[in-house]
């Protein structure tokens, strides 16, 4: 009697261990958060290289970029907008990330008009806080305080992200990081940039995928001349550094009575 105990608590176990490590893995998620169609190439080895490790590659992008003229004869509005789009779905599929989620922010800064302004950016954090928990990410990527190249909405959206980890209470539960230059990569590209010994990250990346990152560049016919392109590709190939630096948003906790 007491062998068939034993032989059946040993079966037991079995039937256990093969059970649990039968189940399968969560999917790591990486989540990045962008104001514009177009913004996902500033990173677009490292969403590259982790789309090739396995996570899945979420991109959130604010806005549809519907006034972004900038080389195009398309005049702004909702015909560009759907073409801006098409050109960040054309970039996802050569990076082989997910569908991006577009949640048509009008503007995000005062030229529409400081009262409607407030709505739209209360409408980001609200679209935000339920997006976020849908795509449940294992950490968050988004433009820290100098919004990369200082434009307005960039920075904007990056204050936003932050400002709805630390109203919902979510810091650590997502953590985020800021796209981090250092001052030879700020001056080379006209970038802002960070002291390195803030610096909490560093990707490198292989020239495989810096080659698969310059082949999304054409995507953006409405962003990019052809010069433009050509000199953008002559620079990235030149810079043999091949890393990407981030900062970590940390957020102290307790309470002290002097500064």
């Amino acid at each position: 009697m007491k062998i068939l105990h034993k032989f059946f608590l040993v079966f037991l176990a079995s039937i256990l261990v093969t059970f649990c490590f039968a189940q399968p893995q969560k999917q790591k998620i990486l989540l990045a958060i962008f104001p514009h169609p177009d913004d996902e190439s500033a990173i677009g080895e490292v969403l590259i290289k982790y789309a090739q490790l396995g996570y899945k590659v979420q991109l959130i992008i604010a806005t549809d970029g519907k006034d972004g003229t900038r080389v195009t004869k398309i005049p702004a509005g909702d015909s560009l907008g759907n073409l801006r789009k098409e050109e960040t779905r054309c970039a996802c599929k050569i990076m082989g990330i997910a569908e991006p989620v577009f949640l048509g922010i009008e503007r995000l800064d005062t030229k529409i008009g400081v009262g409607k302004y407030f709505k739209e950016h209360k409408k980001l954090l609200q679209l935000l806080k339920e997006q976020i928990p849908l795509i449940n990410p294992d950490f968050i990527l988004t433009f820290g305080p100098d919004g990369d190249t200082h434009h307005a909405e960039h920075i904007v959206t990056g204050a936003a992200v932050t400002e709805l980890l630390l109203r919902e209470g979510w810091v650590d539960k997502y953590p985020l990081y800021y796209i981090a230059w250092n001052k030879d990569q700020g001056e080379a590209f006209d970038l802002g940039y960070v002291d390195e010994q803030y610096f909490n990250i560093k990707i490198e990346y292989t020239q495989e995928e810096e080659n698969k990152a310059l082949q999304i560049m054409p995507c953006y016919v409405t962003q990019y001349t052809s010069e433009e392109l050509i000199e953008d590709r002559h620079k990235k190939l030149t810079d043999q550094a091949n890393v990407f630096y981030f900062r970590r948003f940390h957020s102290r906790k307790g309470m002290q009575k002097e500064f």
